[in-house]
């Protein structure tokens, strides 16, 4: 039995076309195989900066003179300040991408490349490079503020080039202060209270108990990822469509995104799994087939009950969302509409 095959052209200026029916019939009855599935993944916004187009995604910063530079990165753009005059230099965060609830977010740890290009008194022997979470109550006084900090390997030497660093954060330990991590807190806080409202990431050129001369130094930052497993959530508007979508293997980047859908037990023949780049809605109820749950663009894929999807080995995935939503073909080719899943890619 042939099942017929159709591209989908959504409009992009009208989510929702004036003729509810015909779209609902193409959202369930197209197929639109795409290498490029993730390409243009909806949602919160990627948890790694590289730096790219002149974009600084984390607000990272040590001064206002800091540039970001098109070339000689790992690769391509990078963060450069050639002039950080201080005992060692400390690498912040600013806008809010890499801050928030960690635990909340799973986060499993930060990774980074860095760079020292140049400094007056030795060649960065002895100094360890570090990672602060800081709560700071929303105030600038930093008498009131908690913190945690990781003391990893050695910073680069002058002249060694990129070195690459990877931070482990429990972000799910209960401990009062997890093993690896030291406490500096206020008000009665500990470790629970810091990891659920991170104000600030800081990446320290020194062990923050050291101190050190005060010097010029030349550096570089790159490739920022803060880690968290993929993850999925059961949507399913107004409850009327069969829950039969569910995710089998996480959407991680180097990996795959595996889904199921239940065709066994309403008869079905096939299935069909629906990306919805215009991100998630519910309402939209067409008798004939279910609940749309998802907006167009879509992109969908014709399976028979499994499907797996590989995810781009691209770390700017980390951290970005994907809606899609299940839908079973019966012989006679009646749509059914499924639950839709809310995926946020992992890494």
């Amino acid at each position: 039995m042939s099942i017929p095959q159709h591209k989908l052209h959504a409009p992009s200026s009208n989510p929702i076309p004036s003729s509810m029916k015909t779209t609902a019939f193409l959202c369930a009855a197209t197929l639109a195989l795409s290498p490029t599935l993730f390409a243009n993944g909806n949602g919160a916004g990627p948890l790694f900066d590289g730096f790219s187009g002149g974009t600084n995604f984390g607000g990272w910063s040590y001064n206002p003179s800091d540039v970001i530079e098109t070339s000689g990165g790992n690769p391509g753009s990078w963060l450069h300040q050639s002039f950080a005059d201080t005992f060692a230099p400390i690498w912040i965060s600013g806008n809010g991408v890499f801050e928030g609830d960690f635990r909340a977010k799973s986060v499993t740890s930060l990774s980074f490349d860095a760079r020292t290009d140049g400094v007056t008194f030795g060649d960065g022997s002895g100094f360890q490079m570090s990672i602060v979470l800081r709560d700071t109550k929303g105030t600038a006084n930093p008498s009131d503020d908690s913190l945690a900090y990781s003391v990893g390997p050695d910073i680069p030497l002058e002249g060694a080039g990129w070195v690459s660093y990877d931070f482990a954060i429990p972000s799910q330990s209960m401990d009062a202060t997890p093993a690896g991590w030291t406490g500096q807190y206020a008000g009665g806080d500990d470790w629970n209270d810091v990891i659920q409202s991170v104000d600030r990431v800081e990446i320290w050129w020194i062990d923050p108990d050291f101190f050190a001369l005060l010097q010029p130094w030349d550096i570089g930052l790159d490739n920022v990822t803060l880690h968290a497993p993929g993850s999925s959530v059961v949507r399913n508007g107004t409850g009327i469509n069969p829950l039969g979508l569910t995710e089998t293997n996480p959407a991680e980047i180097w990996g795959s995104w595996n889904t199921a859908i239940d065709i066994a037990t309403p008869g079905a023949i096939a299935a069909y799994l629906v990306i919805g780049f215009g991100g998630p809605t519910s309402g939209f109820i067409f008798p004939e087939f279910g609940e749309l749950l998802v907006l167009p663009p879509f992109r969908i894929f014709l399976n028979l009950g499994t499907l797996s999807l590989d995810i781009p080995a691209d770390p700017s995935l980390i951290g970005a969302c994907i809606t899609a939503q299940g839908a079973t073909l019966a012989p006679d080719f009646t749509i059914t509409y499924n639950n839709a899943l809310d995926v946020l890619i992992g890494g």
